[in-house]
This record gives C-alpha cells, sequence and structure tokens, in this order.
C-alpha cells in the first residue's frame, strides 16, 4: 500500500477537510501498531501519508482513474460526511469504489454539520452498508482527540481501547517531556537573566554609582555636611582581575590637606557595597596602572620628588594590601618614555641605616650633581644638625635614596651611610 487511508469530503467541506488531515498526519502511531495495517505499508512514526485530493472537479462524470488507484492502494478511507457530501457525485463513486474492493469495516465516516437529526446525511452509496460507523462531530469545531484516535484504531485496524491507552501513556510522556524541557529552558534563561544582571550590576559605572553612594552615606553617617566633603574619584580600575573595580581617591576637603599634600587612598571592592582601603598615601599626585610580567597589576604614584621632578612609586598587591615593591628614578623624562629607570630597592624604617650629618643630598646619583631644590621658591636644601632618612639603596649599592622634607628627596653615596642605628 502507498497510504494509510483515503479522505473522502466535498469541495464545500475543504477547510474543514484540511484541517483534519493535518491533524490525522501528526498522529504518532504506537510501536506495536506500526505494521499491524500492513508489514510493506509506509514507513515513519506518524499516520503519515493520508491521500487527499486538492483538485476541484466538474459536477458530474466518471471517477478519475488516478483517485481509483489511490483508493485501491489504501486499506481504509475516512469520508467527511456532511450535507453537501451527501449529495457530490464524486464523493459517492469515491465510496461505492472503495466498498468495491475493501471491508466497510475500514470505512470510518465523521459527521460535520450543525443540525443534530437522529440520522446524519449520507451519500446513496452506503444504503447498502448496514450500520456504518460513524462519528458525531456535528456543532464542534474539530474532532475530539477521543475520536480521533477512533479514526485512527480503523485506519490501523487496531483495537481502540488498547491505542487509545497508548496515545494517553504517550501524551503524558510528552507533556512530561516538555514540561522538563521548559524547566530546563527556564533555569537557563533564568540564569542567563542573573548573568545579565549581575554583568549590569558589575559595569564600572554601576560600580561606580554604588562607591559614591557608600561614600555619600558614609559621610553622613560621620556627621559631616555632604556639599563640604570633596572626595576626588581620579581613576577606576580592576587591579585584581576579578571583575570588581577599585577606586582612587584623594580627599580634597578643605582642612584635610597641608603643606605635604592630600591624602590619596585606593579602596578594593570585596563585594558591591563593602570596600576596605588598600592604600593610603600623603601628598601623592597622578596615579598609573600598569601590567607586570607576572599578568598581575602595579600601581604607580609619584609621592615622592627630588627637586620638585617626580620619583615614582611602584607597589603591588601582597596579603590583600598594596604594599611599596621599589621606585623608579626617570631621572627628569616623563614616566611614559621613561624606557630604563633607575630601581631603587625600599629598605624598612626599621633597618634604616644612618646617614652623616650635614652630607649634602644630591639631585642625581652623581659626584658633581647639584644639591637638591626643596620648597614652592626652588631653594637649594640647606643642611643642618640633624639626620636624614635613609629610604632606598640604588642599583649597585654605591648611592642611597634619603628623604629630606615632606617627601622631596635626595641621592647620598654609600660612604656617607653607616650601619643602622
Amino acid at each position: 500500500m502507498r497510504f494509510w487511508a483515503f479522505l473522502s469530503y466535498s469541495w464545500s467541506d475543504r477547510p474543514k477537510a484540511v484541517a483534519l488531515h493535518r491533524r490525522l498526519e501528526k498522529f504518532v502511531i504506537p510501536r506495536h501498531a506500526r505494521h499491524a495495517a500492513d508489514p510493506e505499508g509506509p514507513a515513519g512514526r506518524r499516520l503519515r501519508p493520508i491521500f487527499r485530493d486538492d483538485d476541484e472537479m466538474a459536477p458530474s462524470g466518471p471517477l478519475a482513474e488516478r483517485l481509483r488507484t489511490a483508493i485501491d492502494e489504501a486499506p481504509a478511507m475516512i469520508l467527511l460526511a456532511s450535507p453537501a457530501s451527501a449529495r457530490s457525485h464524486y464523493v459517492n463513486l469515491e465510496v461505492e469504489h472503495f466498498l468495491s474492493g475493501h471491508d466497510p469495516k475500514r470505512l470510518v465516516i465523521i459527521v460535520t454539520g450543525a443540525d443534530r437529526p437522529a440520522k446524519p446525511e449520507l451519500p446513496p452509496a452506503l444504503d447498502r452498508v448496514e450500520d456504518p460507523l460513524w462519528l458525531d462531530a456535528r456543532g464542534a469545531r474539530k474532532l475530539t482527540r477521543r475520536n480521533l484516535v477512533r479514526v485512527a484504531a480503523v485506519v490501523l485496524d487496531v483495537g481502540f481501547e488498547a491505542l487509545w491507552r497508548r496515545h494517553v501513556r504517550y501524551r503524558r510522556q510528552l507533556t512530561a517531556l516538555w514540561c522538563a524541557l521548559a524547566l530546563v529552558v527556564g533555569t537557563v534563561v533564568g540564569m542567563a537573566i542573573v548573568r545579565q544582571l549581575d554583568a549590569e550590576k558589575r559595569s564600572p559605572e554601576q560600580q561606580r554609582a554604588q562607591f559614591v553612594e557608600w561614600m555619600t552615606n558614609n559621610t553622613n553617617a560621620v556627621g559631616l555636611p555632604v556639599d563640604e566633603v570633596k572626595l576626588n574619584i581620579t581613576r577606576v580600575d580592576d587591579l585584581d582581575n576579578d571583575g570588581l573595580m577599585e577606586f582612587f581617591v584623594v580627599n580634597e576637603t578643605e582642612g584635610y590637606c597641608g603643606s605635604g599634600g592630600c591624602v590619596a587612598l585606593v579602596y578594593r571592592t570585596v563585594s558591591p557595597g563593602d570596600y576596605e582601603v588598600v592604600l593610603e598615601l600623603l601628598g601623592a599626585s597622578t596615579s598609573r596602572v600598569r601590567q607586570a610580567a607576572d599578568g598581575s597589576k602595579e600601581v604607580i604614584f609619584s609621592d615622592l620628588s627630588v627637586s620638585r621632578e617626580p620619583l615614582y612609586s611602584v607597589y603591588t598587591l601582597r596579603g590583600g594590601k598594596f604594599q611599596l615593591k621599589h621606585h623608579e628614578f626617570c631621572d627628569g623624562l616623563n614616566f611614559e618614555v621613561c624606557t630604563q629607570p633607575m630601581v631603587i630597592t625600599p629598605i624598612p624604617w626599621e633597618r634604616a641605616p644612618s646617614v652623616e650629618k650635614g652630607t649634602p643630598p644630591l639631585e642625581r646619583p652623581s659626584a658633581d650633581a647639584r644639591v637638591v631644590r626643596i620648597g614652592a621658591g626652588g631653594s637649594t636644601f640647606e643642611g643642618g644638625d640633624y639626620d636624614l632618612e635613609a629610604k632606598g639603596m640604588a642599583q649597585g649599592g654605591e648611592w642611597y635614596l634619603v628623604e629630606v622634607w615632606k617627601g622631596s628627596c635626595g641621592f647620598v653615596p654609600a660612604s656617607a651611610v653607616g650601619p643602622h642605628k
């Protein structure tokens, strides 16, 4: 056989026939009934193909050869019965041809229409069939699921009850599968939305707004007027590569800056809305961030100077805080073009060596260098009877960096540096 069934209908019932044909061909055949009608039948899981003629024919004339062949190659017939099909010449010929070579039990009649008389109108060819099987679909928009399975049972030539039970089980399994799929999709979509919202919360702009709100709340908490507090956020950067921003803040509030400059702080974001200070410097100016060889980020401040030229202090994150790594002296060159700076290793204050009193600190590690200039007027440093503070040792150990006055520094030779006091 080439078709599971032949669908016969009047051209005026075409919309209903198209809808029924679509539903029938979507019907999933249970495994036990798949070859019940004919082992040589159409392959596949669904009740497909079902023959439906889509050509409008003349009001009278013999049945076309292709229609007779299609009826012969289909073991069952589905008749869409209505007053129009009962008067249709071709519908009657199709039914008549089917009955001439098939068992009447393989003919299922679906009665449509608006009225419900005791007996439906049927083509004359059915007058000789005793108690034909018909399903009442009058007044309904479409065939009920139970009646759809009845049609499939006739087409497949299997018992209705067994087919219905299997169909109900299949529908339950399909519903469970769809529910599980919907749950998975819902979970995935939900997670995507959560990630999107989290990403929005973690955007630099949003994090900056959260930090400003936090600073404002802190200012209110200590009783300071917000309009009198000036906290300047000079930089926002992710220093520890965790997706959370760090904030560089200079407190420019009146009364908080002195002759040594203003306080600069770096806040690390523990979590959005929770922050801690990881670096605090006095008199620091422009901040910079660069990538280190190991992939970490270094923070550079020019918190020291030599004859009013910046001396760069490099900090790295260690133990949750930014610790001083070394100083870089560029001898007057701008930081961005200083490719080979002199590296000065810091000396902890508790191990700082003493410097011979009266030793003039110089502008650079050179015996013929000038004495450092300090102060707003750039006056030459005047030595006195007091100790200089050694802050670091230059490469080679021949020169030391000393702090002269409020961040102003200079260099002294190693010969003027004694042991730790």
